[in-house]
């Protein structure tokens, strides 16, 4: 495969592209605006590593979370991590009531066991039922040095950090312009994730999509606790340990959601982090209320550190809340990923790979 190939965007699914093109020997370019690699909005997340349990009314997701852990382990086995407790509790105004969501579990083989409530350790109102699983997470960290460690073997790696894609031009091949030169290439795939909708507009009329500017919350409980819990299904919380450290991570489905758009891009005005104090405060607050209505005893310290970024999700999707990532070749040679939960990202380097070697 001679063809010269950008790859625009540095997150997870952009440098597992580039892992993947490179390991056989597919020479690619990739551009990413910041000054490091794997420091964007797939970060700033829960670190989850999704089995399926969070998606009892889309058994899609369900399968390509599965499918999608089996890839991840193929690069990013070593940040996995499975020694702490885990549960799912079904709030009394679930859009699933418990009964259904067992056999949801059953049906997609999802394995759990039931809880006792009041064997827990900590007290909870307002709670139909609920189960304990391994759904594992991921330790951050441990992802970017595994990252790293290959690409640091790979020979003439062509990167190319604080580079701004500005403008895509398509002729018989693409002129790609960015804030500090001008380049061409056959083929693009375009993993930008919030701005993708914004540098394919020349090339396709966007589709409208919903975005949002969320913000997830770090906390230390006052024992020792290193714990996982999900509150579903509708607009809940939930928390889970921040990798290998002591900290834990939180974020509310309605209260954590500080700005949200349906639009054909993700409004640029929304990146000045700074203006969001208030609002991030009256978050705090909301969610600690909505906290202790069902865990009234569990304790938990807020840290001053948070973590704000962009959310992207497709349109019309509250029936089921599904979360499926896919690629799309919107024209021909240049390919768009959709990328929905960062365990996707191996099974969709697959999937690239599989696309341009068809074209």
């Amino acid at each position: 495969m001679n063809k010269k190939i950008a790859i625009i965007g540095g997150g997870l699914f952009g440098l597992t592209i580039y892992i993947m093109l490179k390991k056989r020997g597919v020479e690619c370019n990739l551009f990413e605006k910041k000054n490091e690699l794997l420091s964007g909005a797939s970060t700033n997340n829960l670190n989850r590593v999704h089995f399926g349990y969070h998606y009892p009314r889309d058994n899609l997701t369900v399968k390509q979370s599965h499918k999608g852990y089996q890839s991840f382990c193929k690069i990013y086995k070593r940040a996995i991590i499975k020694n702490f407790k885990n549960y799912y509790l079904i709030a009394k105004n679930s859009k699933v009531a418990f009964n259904k969501y067992l056999k949801f579990c059953k049906k997609n083989k999802l394995n759990f066991k039931k809880i006792d409530k009041s064997k827990l350790g900590f007290k909870v109102k307002n709670i139909q039922g609920g189960i304990e699983v391994k759904e594992p997470i991921y330790d951050w960290e441990t992802i970017k040095k595994e990252a790293k460690s290959i690409i640091n073997k790979f020979k003439k790696n062509k990167i190319h950090l604080n580079e701004e894609v500005k403008k895509i031009k398509k002729i018989d091949y693409f002129k790609l312009i960015t804030n500090k030169g001008t380049y061409y290439f056959d083929k693009i795939i375009d993993a930008s994730y919030d701005g993708s909708n914004f540098l394919t507009k020349n090339l396709k009329k966007p589709t409208k999509r919903k975005y949002q500017l969320v913000v997830v919350f770090e906390f230390k409980f006052k024992a020792s606790n290193k714990l996982g819990l999900a509150l579903m299904d509708g607009k809940y919380f939930s928390f889970l340990p921040k990798g290998k450290g002591k900290h834990h991570l939180l974020y509310h489905v309605k209260h954590s959601v500080i700005k949200e758009k349906i639009s054909e891009e993700f409004p640029k005005s929304w990146y000045n982090f700074s203006n969001y104090a208030s609002q991030i405060n009256k978050s705090k607050k909301l969610l600690l209320k909505d906290f202790k209505l069902y865990l009234p005893n569990l304790n938990i310290n807020l840290t001053n550190k948070i973590y704000i970024s962009p959310r992207v999700i497709e349109n019309k999707v509250e029936k089921t809340d599904r979360r499926i990532s896919y690629v799309n070749e919107i024209s021909k040679n240049y390919f768009q990923i959709f990328s929905a939960k960062v365990d996707h990202s191996v099974d969709i380097a697959f999937k690239v790979l599989k696309k341009i070697q068809k074209t």
